[in-house]
């Protein structure tokens, strides 16, 4: 009986101590939002103007203020956010632009053809407006991104999340790191086949 019980607990022992090989180690310890001295952005709405975005009583007016604001938590969801709002707002304003120009050229085109020669005026016109129409659609989600991004380095901000380690650098960073193993290469003896 003693034996069973000494080889159980040498087995338990020998499995806790292998267990550290395959588990993973953190890349970095995680700083608390308080050692930080995070403020929280300000966002507000006005009818004119759309939503505007204060930190301390400055107004974070570009991107890059965005990025310099948001950087400290090391968060990649917010810096995704971020960089989708971005590139959606650029999309945004190369399609208005584009509905823009189509619409103005299609209807002077209506405006100045005879009525027989109206029929590409017409769809430039119409797929002008089409544009135009996507376009505000991409800039909406570019301002609900932004808001987003916003809302999350806020929760960190107000002390709700922990800030996050340093993102890894590459994908074979996440994997669980084990001891090298040392094994006998086989050889083949003479006269064996």
């Amino acid at each position: 009986m003693y034996r069973s019980i000494n080889r159980f607990l040498f087995i338990l022992l020998a499995w806790l101590g292998f267990l550290p090989l395959w588990a993973q180690t953190p890349t970095a310890t995680p700083a608390s939002s308080s050692s930080l001295e995070l403020k929280p952005i300000d966002a507000r709405f006005s009818t004119l103007s759309g939503l505007s975005y204060t930190q301390g009583g400055e107004e974070l007016k570009n991107y890059g203020d965005f990025q310099e604001v948001l950087a400290p938590i090391h968060d990649f969801e917010a810096r995704r956010l971020l960089n989708k709002s971005e590139s959606s707002l650029l999309d945004s304003k190369l399609l208005e632009s584009l509905g823009l120009v189509s619409a103005i050229v299609g209807v002077t085109g209506l405006l100045t053809s005879s009525s027989n020669q109206q029929t590409p005026f017409w769809i430039t016109a119409v797929g002008g407006a089409v544009l135009f129409d996507i376009g505000t659609f991409f800039g909406t989600e570019a301002q609900t991104c932004k808001f987003n991004a916003v809302q999350r380095y806020n929760r960190f901000a107000y002390g709700r999340e922990q800030v996050l380690p340093q993102v890894p650098t590459d994908a074979k960073s996440l994997l669980p790191v084990a001891a090298p193993s040392i094994a006998a290469t086989p050889t083949v003896q003479d006269g064996v086949k």
